[in-house]
């Protein structure tokens, strides 16, 4: 009895201990998925659903160390100075969840067009999602041209 008690006890330890590991999987994935969104409508989607996907205070730090905020950022896309033509990940990209904030870092192929040049760069990125209303937002973007 004591040794089927021992076994019954062990089991639901581990899984209460399973518990918040299956939980930051799905927060990882769910995070992707809104990374994944958020390229896509920076690359020519819907802009007013882009701009419900960023917290208020985003900053987004370019490889040429350029910084916008949210509005100086949705601007250039609304007036067409800059122009994403696609933003695809290469190879994996990891995801670090922390409660509500979460880290995504990995290497990106982008091609942007800007008044004087197209752009077809490599960059290997930090960006920092935070759990808002719900949903998983885009705080931070920052970038670093890969050699």
């Amino acid at each position: 009895m004591r040794e089927m008690l021992s076994r019954i006890t062990l089991g639901m330890l581990l899984a209460l201990l399973a518990v918040p590991a299956v939980q930051a999987s799905e927060d990882a994935e769910a995070v992707l998925k809104a990374q994944d969104q958020r390229w896509a409508l920076t690359a020519g989607g819907d802009l007013d659903e882009l701009e419900a996907m960023l917290t208020d205070d985003m900053t987004y730090t370019h490889s040429s160390a350029a910084v916008d905020t949210k509005a100086s950022f949705l601007d250039s896309l609304r007036s067409g100075r800059v122009r994403y033509l696609s933003i695809e990940p290469e190879g994996e990209r990891s995801v670090r969840v922390y409660g509500d904030a979460a880290v995504v870092q990995g290497v990106a192929h982008v091609l942007v067009k800007v008044p004087d040049r197209d752009i077809d760069v490599r960059l290997r990125f930090t960006e920092l999602f935070v759990k808002q209303d719900g949903a998983w937002k885009m705080a931070l973007w920052h970038s670093t041209t890969v050699p």
